[in-house]
């Protein structure tokens, strides 16, 4: 059925796609003048970034402190080491942290216990919307730090590891420049930022205020850590703080997932088909099936299908962005899934044309960031310098995936076989590679914590 001679999907990528051009619009109104000082660690917070109206937060029911009888911290391993978990103390060289993981997100959770497992680490979980929804304002932070959530977390652990949605840790963070020292977090904090720095935050000066003084105030540089999982983190927090991050370390996911049977509810699996899982923001995959007749079985949004182990029974997977990174690619590269991305190009134009929507990537923020010498990321040749900060389209992970430059290319694919389509033999080169680049991702937080102050902190044999 149409509407005004439109399809009623058409219509809502329209309507979306207005919504993102009033973004782009209030990115392009920023100047150049401010965007050439990014990562030059000059200045204060840009003048482009502004306040939204802070809606009512829901009542602090339980503030998780010594009080609390409805509290869930979640003991998620066991230390396989063969020295004892450490308490909290200066004199943690010989002996292991103990580790709380503050996090939402299950895909990060599932990565991190691989982490800490190859480690022999024990690690604890809490799940911080016990205590907050997205958006923690400063006002929460405060009430969670005088209500004695952060002291009660802290004093508990040698290091808190705030990911994924990092202003659920703002109390934590925030806890460490309020006025009364006995309030402040005593356990180290390790940032692993993983494309939600600033997630649904409305009080963004106050927010970036307080990433700004961490990052350049001498005096935290041993209390708060810095991890990036992925390229575009480090200039993104550069950007919206106006300051150069030191010392932030790359630890992508470990590519780690458990073995779940296909559901029965999905379409069964064939290898005439393509796979994808589509996205509350798009209806590209819909498109590509029933506008182009690509063979496709799409998942529907939030649905499971089994982990990357299901997805080697059908011809390969179609993944259009929606995110800057997300745990599937590397998942996929590590189980040897051939994953089948529009070029730099042709994404661009499904974004400019209405092919495609999402609230979560903004390619003109990206074409502001460092190019050229300036450039901590590497750039495949012929493709545009801003793709270098999607891992996508890292050269480090190119060879094992296939990149198409039009929907015609796609639909040539429709009749080959695996074999045939997958003339990088990914499902035994993906493998190989992400065997031994896990190894230096494992390697990359032992050295963390032993600079943290735990040098008995090794990869496990």
């Amino acid at each position: 059925m149409t509407v005004s001679g439109l399809p009623r999907r058409r219509i809502c990528v329209l309507a979306m796609l207005l919504v993102a051009a009033l973004v782009l619009a209030a990115i392009t109104w920023l100047g150049d003048g401010v965007l050439a000082n990014l990562g030059q660690g000059l200045g204060a917070i840009p003048a482009f970034v502004h306040d939204d109206p802070l809606p009512p937060e829901p009542p602090l029911a339980d503030p998780c402190n010594a009080q609390s009888d409805s509290c869930v911290i979640v003991r998620a391993s066991q230390a396989q080491h063969q020295l004892p978990a450490a308490p909290a103390t200066n004199a943690s060289s010989a002996k292991l942290p103990r580790i709380l993981y503050y996090n939402t997100h299950g895909g990060t959770t599932q990565n991190m216990r691989g982490i800490t497992h190859a480690l022999g680490l024990a690690l604890d979980l809490f799940n911080p919307s016990q205590v907050s929804p997205y958006g923690m304002s400063a006002a929460r932070a405060t009430l969670l730090i005088e209500s004695s959530h952060v002291s009660f977390i802290c004093n508990q652990y040698d290091i808190v590891i705030i990911s994924d949605t990092v202003p659920h840790g703002r109390a934590l963070l925030q806890s460490l420049v309020h006025p009364n020292k006995n309030l402040r977090c005593s356990a180290k904090l390790v940032v692993e930022m993983t494309n939600r720095f600033d997630w649904d935050v409305k009080d963004r000066i106050a927010y970036y205020s307080l990433i700004r003084t961490l990052i350049l105030d001498p005096n935290y540089w041993n209390r708060v850590y810095w991890v990036v999982n992925n390229n575009v983190e480090q200039a993104y927090v550069e950007l919206y703080t106006g300051a150069k991050m030191r010392d932030v370390r790359l630890l992508r996911p470990v590519g780690m997932s458990k073995d779940y049977g296909y559901p029965d509810d999905l379409p069964p699996a064939s290898m005439e088909n393509f796979a994808a899982r589509t996205h509350d923001t798009t209806q590209i995959f819909e498109s590509l099936r029933d506008d182009y007749a690509i063979p496709l079985t799409i998942f529907p949004f939030g649905h499971k299908y089994g982990g990357p182990k299901n997805l080697l029974n059908f011809k390969g997977w179609i993944d259009v962005p929606y995110q800057y990174s997300v745990m599937k690619f590397y998942e996929n590269i590590a189980y040897g899934v051939p994953q089948f991305v529009p070029t730099p190009r042709l994404f661009e134009f499904m974004l400019q044309n209405g092919m495609h929507y999402t609230h979560c990537i903004f390619i003109q923020v990206m074409k502001q960031f460092p190019i050229g010498q300036n450039r901590a990321v590497k750039v495949i040749p012929g493709f545009p310098e801003w793709s270098g900060y999607m891992d996508y389209y890292d050269p480090l992970f190119a060879p094992y995936v296939y990149y198409f430059d039009s929907i015609i290319e796609l639909q040539q694919l429709r009749l080959d076989s695996r074999q045939q389509l997958d003339w990088k033999d990914i499902h035994k080169n993906g493998i190989e590679f992400y065997n031994r680049y896990r190894i230096q991702i494992f390697e990359g937080w032992a050295q963390l914590f032993r600079d943290m102050g735990f040098p008995a902190v090794g990869v496990q044999s």
